[in-house]
């Protein structure tokens, strides 16, 4: 007999998530930084109409990061430029200085010991994407955190290679799972991100 508090269908295990859905060179999801040129190549009409070398430039919807989407050489591109990279350095600076000298952040998460933690990162968008795209297949962000092991791996990354963006104090983040350093996968097929 089932007791309704502890169903057998929760069994404490993770669900499993097809990532493949979130890559940029498959075809799946489209989020806000992969759309248009999914867009052209799945139209061959529009494809054989842009042949040739063009370029389109805009602004994201905060107004921060200026992005390119083109084509050079007869190979399709996106450039982001953040304009804000130097108030995030400076803000995440500060941030680590409080947090050295024992300063609480009250928007903080709540640690295992019952205790007020610090942010562990703040990370440039561009950034993020980069290393999405250098070691993650194009998976962004937002379906890495998901899973524990990307995310330590992603930590990993973000500590190493740019220990300017992390907040924690001494620059160290406490990652709970012990995971092997990402192999670099280079760029993105059809994308070139900056």
């Amino acid at each position: 007999m089932n007791d309704i508090n502890n169903p057998e269908y929760l069994n404490n295990n993770d669900p499993e998530k097809n990532l493949d859905f979130y890559r940029q060179d498959n075809g799946g999801m489209i989020t806000n930084h992969n759309g248009l040129a999914d867009k052209l190549l799945q139209n061959d009409d529009l494809y054989r109409n842009m042949k040739g070398d063009w370029k389109r430039t805009d602004w994201n919807k905060g107004n921060n990061i200026k992005v390119t989407t083109g084509r050079q050489d007869g190979k399709f591109y996106i450039t982001r430029e953040q304009q804000n990279i130097e108030e995030i350095k400076a803000r995440v600076k500060n941030y680590r200085h409080a947090a050295e000298m024992g300063v609480p952040d009250p928007l903080a998460p709540i640690g295992d010991d019952g205790k007020l933690t610090y942010k562990w990162m703040e990370l440039p968008t561009v950034i993020s994407i980069r290393i999405s795209d250098q070691y993650f297949g194009g998976i962004p962000w937002q379906a890495i955190k998901n899973d524990r092991t990307l995310k330590a791996q992603f930590y990993r990354v973000v500590e190493t290679e740019y220990p300017q963006y992390v907040c924690y104090p001494g620059g160290k983040l406490p990652i709970p799972v012990d995971v092997s350093y990402p192999t670099k996968v280079g760029e993105q097929k059809f994308f070139r991100g900056h």
